[in-house]
C-alpha cells in the first residue's frame, strides 16, 4: 500500500516546473482556437453570400424510383380488375350451383312422379288384359 509522504520530502520545485508547464500548454491552446475561431468568423464575413439554386437535375435513384411507383400503380390497377373478375366469377358459379340444385330437385321430383306412374300404369294394363279377356270370353 502507497504511503503519503510528508510534505518535508516533496520536491516543490519539480511540482511547480510541471504546473508551469501544464498551464503553458493550456493556455497556448486556449490562444490558438481563439485565434482560429477569429480567422474563421473573419473568413465568414468576408466570403460571397450563398445563392441556392434549384435545379431539374434527376438521379437514378428518382427514375428507378418513379418505375417502381408507375408499376406498383398498374399491378393494382391489374389485382383490382382480377378482383373484380374474381368475384363476378363467384357470383356466376354460385348461380349455376343454386340452378342445378334447382333442377336436381326438379328431376327428383319428375322420377318420383314416374315411379307414381309407372304403378299407375301397369294397374292400368290389368285392367285392360282383364276386360280384353273377360269380353273375349263372352264371346
Amino acid at each position: 500500500m502507497a504511503t503519503i509522504p510528508d510534505a518535508a520530502s516533496i520536491d516543490w520545485a519539480n511540482v511547480a516546473a510541471w504546473a508551469a508547464g501544464i498551464t503553458t500548454v493550456a493556455v497556448s491552446v486556449g490562444v490558438a482556437a481563439w485565434a482560429a475561431i477569429r480567422k474563421a468568423v473573419q473568413i465568414a464575413a468576408s466570403a460571397p453570400p450563398q445563392i441556392r439554386t434549384d435545379t431539374k437535375i434527376i438521379t437514378t435513384d428518382s427514375v428507378a424510383m418513379h418505375e417502381l411507383a408507375a408499376t406498383l400503380e398498374a399491378s393494382n390497377a391489374i389485382l383490382t380488375e382480377n378482383n373484380v373478375l374474381r368475384r363476378e366469377e363467384h357470383n356466376d358459379r354460385e348461380a349455376n350451383r343454386r340452378t342445378l340444385q334447382a333442377n336436381t330437385d326438379a328431376m327428383e321430383r319428375a322420377v318420383t312422379a314416374l315411379n307414381e306412374a309407372r304403378a299407375d300404369i301397369r294397374e292400368l294394363t290389368r285392367e285392360i288384359v282383364r276386360s280384353s279377356n273377360s269380353k273375349g270370353a263372352g264371346r
